[in-house]
């Protein structure tokens, strides 16, 4: 049975604001579904705010991985001059609504300020995600991105994979070997 847009809206806010949909009405609104086919490329208009509900998409600077966002997580453009792309690495749903939106919800009900700060640090949290990754050991990086992507392998080559973990495709086989 399909979630409703409120069902699927309540999952990325609740543990926010669980009385959103009371105090912020108009935030509903502000939400458009949008699907993405494999292969598409997000419009990357700054400020734009993302909800992906299923699917992953990847993000490149130029062509280097640096995020993957899963179903669950929220994407959002920075909201000024960047070098990054998006692309849906499967088919995808996502929610979308703009930073001049919520600006103009804010600028009637305050109470949405928390809301969009506590998004902001889910994205700061993202970034650090790879900074972490990163800092590891080689041998740590493996579980370390498993545990959080497990069927990355599905979506990317082992090649982008290896990058993204900032390892050799030598390295990234033989964990890989190792743990199977």
């Amino acid at each position: 049975m399909k979630k409703s847009k409120e069902e699927i809206l309540a999952s990325f806010l609740k543990d926010i604001h669980g009385e959103w949909i009371s105090a912020i009405p108009e935030l509903t609104d502000a939400f458009a579904e949008i699907r993405f086919v494999k292969g598409e490329y997000l419009t990357n208009n700054w400020g734009e705010l993302y909800l992906i509900a299923e699917g992953i998409f990847g993000k490149y600077e130029k062509t280097c991985p640096v995020r993957y966002a899963i179903s669950g997580e929220s994407l959002m453009i920075p909201n000024h001059s960047h070098n990054y792309q998006f692309i849906a690495l499967s088919d995808c749903s996502t929610y979308m609504t703009t930073r001049k939106q919520l600006y103009t919800i804010n600028a009637k009900n305050p109470k949405l300020f928390p809301i969009y700060a506590s998004l902001m640090d889910k994205q700061q949290q993202y970034l650090d995600y790879r900074a972490k990754l990163l800092s590891l050991p080689n041998p740590d990086k493996y579980d370390f991105v498993f545990d959080k992507y497990p069927d990355i392998r599905q979506y990317i080559k082992h090649k982008e994979l290896a990058q993204f973990m900032g390892i050799s495709e030598e390295l990234l086989r033989r964990l890989i070997r190792e743990r199977e």
